[in-house]
């Protein structure tokens, strides 16, 4: 039976997440994509027309299938340990973090023809870890008073700049940097909170 387009697209990005495994983000193309895939070269122009295309249905496969399959940490334990769970398993898969960087860093350009979807993951992602720390407030995970959306900024940046350092750093363990940042973040949240009215209030978006 002749292999339908649904599976081969399915092929080819398989191959493509084999392809950026096994090198550079920037030696990567068709051809590479094709050896792994175990597919003609032609298919892969066939089925993906535009090299942006199959890029973001690599990240869509590859990228936010483990950020939702590691959000049910967040939903039983929160957002920091949330963001801890991603930060190790990027140390699993280092290949993903130097794509994803990699793909940050083009898609600022406003001109690359998949900043628009580059850019929305972008903040759905950050306002998936907002909305985690407004439950962790509520829940008392989190100290009260702490603002959400300020907190989701720091932890966020954290997260991300732990990861570019674990590429660079040959001697960088990200998880206890994590850790030690985080009891001083949540230090601060705390003398934030202490020090501001007491309304009964979670401060979401200030």
């Amino acid at each position: 039976m002749p292999e339908s387009d649904a599976d081969l697209r399915a092929r080819i990005v398989t191959g493509a997440i084999e392809a950026y495994r096994a090198s550079d983000f920037h030696t990567v193309g068709p051809a590479e994509v094709a050896v792994h895939a175990e597919v003609a070269e032609a298919d892969v122009h066939r089925a993906y027309p535009m090299w942006e295309l199959l890029v973001v249905a690599v990240m869509d496969r590859w990228n936010n299938g483990s950020r939702r399959a590691l959000w049910v940490v967040a939903e039983r334990s929160g957002a920091v340990a949330y963001l801890r769970a991603r930060l190790e398993a990027g140390i699993d898969e280092p290949a993903l973090v130097r794509l994803r960087t990699a793909l940050l860093s083009a898609a600022s350009n406003p001109e690359h023809p998949a900043a628009g979807w580059f850019r929305a993951q972008y903040t759905r992602s950050f306002d998936d870890v907002t909305l985690a720390l407004v439950r962790d407030v509520v829940a008392g995970r989190e100290p009260r008073g702490t603002s959400p959306r300020h907190a989701a900024e720091q932890l966020v940046a954290l997260y991300e700049g732990l990861q570019l350092q674990s590429m660079v750093r040959d001697d960088h363990d990200p998880l206890p940097g994590f850790d030690r940042a985080v009891a001083r973040m949540r230090a601060g949240w705390a003398a934030v909170g202490s020090s501001s009215p007491s309304t009964g209030a979670v401060t979401i978006l200030s």
